[in-house]
């Protein structure tokens, strides 16, 4: 008797263990805030299968939508945009000239001038040299110069490279700001349990005290 009991237990745990969330469950919005320091969040599930997640720090926030799936007893989330997807750059211009010097300029999205933009010349995976745009965002580089590649660098924005057989001659560069302002979600997970979320999205410590999202009525 006491053999069958302990094999009907395990049954019934193995099945509870391997019990698998329905969408149902799922469907709703939860948040989550921390008192007195103007952080909070909000995730929807939504029934076709997308979701919505907003975020608020002080002044700053933001709002990441994309599909939801589930796996076992958790959901999965990913963002309609990809870091991989971000654009990190334009060419404006790329045109011949007769000189015997890259002329480069370089612009923001407002097309305003970028000065002091880094450029790095590589051979191969090695840095060659790196040398600096003025202060009117323009660099002039010689054409016999050994590199492979020019990798372009300045602060809180896209870092890109481009190989010296695409050169031309007189190139004017767009650099775009990376987005501070977006959560990207590439299969993070969130575990339901009850009528509560639980994320990594919300790191635990002395302030704050309830880790996770509480479903809304």
């Amino acid at each position: 008797m006491k053999v069958y009991f302990l094999f009907f237990l395990f049954l019934i745990l193995g099945c509870s263990s391997s019990e698998q969330l329905n969408d149902s469950a799922v469907v709703g919005k939860y948040s989550y805030k921390a008192a007195g320091y103007g952080v909070g969040s909000t995730v929807e599930f939504k029934k076709d299968k997308t979701f919505a997640y907003t975020w608020v720090t002080g002044l700053i926030n933001g709002t990441t939508e994309g599909t939801w799936s589930i796996s076992g007893k958790k959901i999965i989330l990913n963002s309609e945009r990809k870091k991989s997807d971000a654009l990190k750059f334009r060419i404006l211009e790329n045109s011949g000239n007769n000189s015997d010097f890259y002329s480069f300029k370089f612009l923001d999205e407002n097309k305003d001038i970028l000065p002091k933009v880094i450029c790095l010349l590589l051979n191969e995976s090695d840095k060659i040299k790196s040398v600096d745009a003025n202060f009117d965002g323009e660099l002039q580089l010689s054409k016999a110069e050994d590199f492979q590649k020019l990798r372009f660098i300045f602060l809180g924005f896209h870092e890109f490279e481009i190989k010296k057989e695409d050169l031309k001659g007189n190139v004017t560069l767009m650099m775009i700001q990376k987005e501070t302002h977006y959560q990207y979600f590439e299969n993070e997970v969130m575990i339901l349990k009850g009528d509560k979320i639980y994320t990594d999205l919300i790191k635990k410590t002395r302030h704050v005290k309830n880790n996770f999202f509480t479903k809304e009525d």
